[in-house]
């Protein structure tokens, strides 16, 4: 009998023992997730576009920008190649004649000219680019004037293109071969430029107009509205301008008249003329003609290396449409038409 009670007591003790043994049970971790932030919509990124013409550039490969001086004397007419550039700058020289300053970055041609002499104020219009400008030469102090605008110059030498045209009379033979001299631009300068203008699909509405007439005092500029073309062509003295090979009239997609005031350099020409010189700082009057409108508006520019600003008459920046640009430079003496 005292067995068997000595039995039960350690059958119960090992029964408690294995009770208080059994662990607790563990709550499932919860299945509800977290709150998390939605990604951000990635803004798209905008098309390529040629910074001096703000048209579509689906094979920019960074060109840079060069600058060539043509004459725009009747012997010189028609001109090679400008029919290629982005920009074209209208300036005043001596005699009241104009030149041009002409710009390529989107498209290369392969011969521009007749290639003529350089003026101070391209150090104002090329110096916001230090780029490279293409001349027949100058007297010293102007060249010196535009190198001083940290401006690459390129005389008459094969090693930058320039060959003289046999079929033509000196001294409006001289063209270049733009290819090789911008093969030979120095490398610090091989950069795509910063835009000259603003663009739109749908510029500032203005006043509707068809034709321009910028009046230098002994030539004249001419533009009529082409609403088929989309374009302003051209018009020198009255006689259309044109291609090299006489089949196509040169055309704007923008024409942009700056007025601006000139002083005289005190410096001569060969034949004993007063050497304008168009001052291209401080700020002055403009007109925009675009899309058969014309927009009235402000220039402002700094010293040579500043870039021009153009505003509108809300002091907003100017809009042009997208497409080529000629700059008529139109000296306080001169006139503007248009209606």
């Amino acid at each position: 009998m005292k067995r068997v009670l000595i039995l039960f007591v350690a059958a119960t003790m090992l029964l408690t023992g294995c009770a208080g043994a059994t662990e607790e049970p563990t709550a499932s971790p919860s299945t509800t997730p977290e709150p998390t932030t939605p990604e951000p919509t990635p803004e798209p990124t905008p098309d390529p576009v040629w910074p001096l013409t703000g048209l579509p550039a689906p094979n920019h490969d960074g060109a840079p920008v060069i600058a060539v001086k043509v004459e725009n004397a009747k012997q010189a007419r028609p001109q090679s190649g400008l029919e290629a550039a982005d920009v074209v700058f209208v300036e005043m020289v001596e005699w009241g004649l104009t030149r041009y300053h002409a710009l390529y970055n989107s498209v290369v041609p392969e011969v521009v000219g007749p290639v003529r002499s350089l003026r101070p104020m391209d150090a104002a219009i090329l110096g916001p680019w230090r780029a490279t400008l293409v001349y027949s030469g100058g007297q010293p102090q102007f060249e010196r004037r535009v190198a001083g605008a940290d401006i690459q110059l390129m005389y008459e030498a094969d090693a930058f293109g320039l060959f003289r045209d046999r079929s033509r009379r000196a001294p409006h033979n001289l063209y270049v071969r733009l290819p090789a001299a911008i093969a030979a631009i120095e490398p610090g300068r091989r950069t795509p430029p910063t835009p000259l203008f603003q663009y739109s699909a749908t510029p500032s509405a203005g006043t509707p107009v068809s034709y321009v007439r910028a009046i230098y005092p002994t030539s004249r500029s001419g533009w009529e509205w082409d609403a088929a073309a989309g374009a302003w062509l051209r018009f020198d003295d009255g006689v259309a301008s044109t291609t090299a090979d006489v089949t196509t009239q040169l055309r704007a997609t923008n024409v942009l008249v700056l007025r601006v005031t000139t002083q005289d350099t005190g410096a001569k020409d060969s034949a004993g003329a007063p050497v304008p010189e168009t001052i291209l700082t401080g700020s002055g009057a403009l007109s925009l003609f675009s899309d058969g409108q014309m927009v009235a508006g402000t220039w402002a520019k700094g010293g040579d290396n500043e870039p021009f600003v153009f505003t509108d008459p809300n002091g907003l920046p100017l809009l042009l449409t997208p497409g080529n640009t000629w700059v008529e430079l139109l000296p306080a003496e001169g006139t503007l038409e248009f209606g």
